[in-house]
């Protein structure tokens, strides 16, 4: 095509121009690192923004160590006819233990079997025999608990109130009145009172003689 009068002849490209504009693109600020434009409570590393609080997953953690969780986790024992118990003051871990003829409050014996106790009922009233010596846990006049005789009447009936605070409360009848046991922290002996009384816990006893479900 012919060129008009005038017209500057067309320059053609050299390609030993271009490293020079590409020299010139480096000294332009871009923005490459997309997390620094994000709020400090997300990050962009999988490439997807994802918030970094945590709370509702604590919260749903911290659940499971509420009061409420753990009191329904530990289910206690009552004490039922036709099972065996380790009857333990709760306060200390102690057991109702017999020995030598004695009934007491002590630690394990091992197992000797001196604080199992078989829970039998009879018009009502629960009693708890001693499978080594087959006498039932009973009262005498005095107010003194002790396992002297084979029977099951008045003087070895039992019920077992639960204690708003975790536990159970053993019941005697005495007379018109219930009393309760508790602990005669001087001997170890146990007692009938007619106030608070002492907090009892129930594990069932297996087969093989140790404490367990």
């Amino acid at each position: 095509m012919p060129m008009a009068v005038g017209e500057p002849e067309p320059k053609e490209t050299n390609l030993h121009e271009i490293p020079p504009f590409l020299e010139l693109l480096e000294d332009i600020p871009f923005r490459t690192n997309r997390s620094n434009s994000l709020p400090p409570s997300f990050s962009s590393s999988s490439g997807i923004d994802t918030p970094t609080d945590t709370t509702v997953m604590s919260d749903s953690t911290n659940h499971l160590h509420s009061p409420i969780s753990q009191k329904a986790e530990s289910m206690e024992t009552p004490p039922y006819a036709g099972n065996t118990y380790a009857i333990r003051e709760l306060k200390s871990g102690r057991l109702v233990t017999l020995i030598n003829g004695n009934l007491r409050l002590e630690n394990c014996t091992g197992e000797q079997g001196g604080w199992h106790w078989h829970c039998e009922e009879k018009q009502g009233w629960l009693g708890f025999r001693s499978p080594v010596s087959g006498t039932y846990m009973g009262h005498d006049t005095e107010g003194n608990f002790w396992a002297n005789y084979g029977h099951h009447l008045g003087h070895e009936y039992f019920c077992a109130r639960r204690h708003p605070n975790g536990g159970y409360v053993l019941l005697m009848r005495q007379e018109d009145e219930l009393r309760k046991m508790t602990v005669d922290d001087s001997s170890c002996k146990l007692v009938m009172t007619t106030g608070e009384g002492t907090l009892w816990d129930f594990e069932k006893v297996n087969d093989g003689g140790r404490p367990g479900s």
